[in-house]
């Protein structure tokens, strides 16, 4: 309904006189059909004109349904009613119908009047919703954006600040910073919009280039082989964040600590879904990480970070595997509804 009374907004913009005129038309086709069904419908004379009062309302306007309604009567009454050829009418009977005639057709035409401009009216308010919701979209891709460039700017100036310093501790410190940024970078850039206009990420994607790129970083020629195995899940900016930083502070410490020198060895990430319940975990055939770097240590920053993070998810850090020679399997277990 809605979408016809929007189709008719074209005919509604006509010029007066040929609304009316359309309107006369209209009427006269359908007083011609009436004459031509006058065997058939003896006993309803005002009854084929309801079409034209409908079709003439929702085409042009109310004051052309009114028109309708009294040109059609006054067509009705010569034609129709006794005596047929003049305006008087004998039969009190059919005086009433005229009037009751009269009365509908004049509340049909208001009434289709007041639905095509509830019809107009949403159909404005829809429009205007739908340019509110792609202007929010804009601005929220202009603000990641905007936010992603700010990151790249603050990781390349603190790393910059870490070749400037000479102290080992320092310049560690100011690497890690420096990760952690560029994971928050890393969100940014993975940044779109899910159902509505709630910011989420895609996990497999974001995890895959974020290894990639803590690989390149840090593995350098070193036979270490990453492997990611990630589910396809979105998962809202808000948790994206801590799960990327818990896989960036855990696949750090491996690829730091768990390979010294040249050896070999692999390290696989892994995200998956277990029932009500995600499943964040770094596990490496390495030496095992050294005690401080574990996070169920009592110090160290990553740790802290990390169990902060899983803390911050509702979750919990397990570790399922740790030795001298047989690596580490770290495990956050957080649900999937916060």
């Amino acid at each position: 309904m809605q979408a016809l009374f929007t189709y008719t907004f074209l005919t509604r913009g006509w010029p007066v006189w040929a609304r009316y005129l359309c309107a006369t038309l209209v009427v006269l086709i359908v007083l011609v059909l009436r004459m031509g069904l006058s065997a058939y419908l003896p006993a309803f004379p005002f009854l084929l004109f309801f079409v034209a009062i409908i079709l003439n309302a929702v085409l042009f306007d109310r004051g052309s349904g009114f028109y309708t309604v009294a040109l059609s009567a006054l067509l009705a009454d010569y034609f129709f009613l006794e005596p047929v050829g003049s305006l008087w009418i004998q039969d009190h009977r059919a005086m009433l119908g005229l009037i009751l005639y009269l009365l509908i057709g004049f509340t049909t035409a208001g009434i289709i009047e007041a639905l095509h401009t509830t019809a107009h009216s949403l159909t404005r308010a829809n429009k205007q919703l739908a340019a509110n919701e792609q202007e929010k979209d804009l601005l929220l891709r202009e603000a990641g954006h905007r936010m992603k460039n700010d990151l790249m700017m603050l990781e390349a100036l603190v790393r910059l600040q870490e070749r400037a310093v000479q102290d080992p501790s320092a310049r560690s410190a100011l690497a890690s910073t420096a990760d952690r940024i560029h994971v928050l970078s890393r969100v940014h850039d993975r940044l779109r919009l899910g159902q509505g206009t709630n910011a989420v990420i895609n996990v497999a994607d974001f995890i895959a280039e974020l290894c990639d790129d803590l690989k390149a970083a840090l593995a350098d020629l070193r036979p270490v082989t990453v492997t990611v195995r990630a589910e396809r899940h979105l998962l809202p900016q808000e948790r994206s964040v801590p799960v990327g930083l818990i896989i960036n502070e855990l696949l750090t410490n491996s690829l730091k600590y768990a390979f010294p020198g040249d050896r070999s060895g692999t390290i696989i990430v892994s995200f998956s879904r277990e029932g009500d319940s995600f499943r964040v975990s770094v596990a490496d055939d390495g030496v095992g990480l050294p005690p401080v770097s574990r996070p169920g240590s009592a110090s160290g920053l990553g740790a802290r970070l990390i169990r902060s993070m899983a803390a911050q998810l509702g979750g919990s850090v397990v570790i399922e595997k740790e030795g001298d020679t047989t690596g580490t399997t770290v495990t956050v277990r957080f649900p999937v509804e916060p």
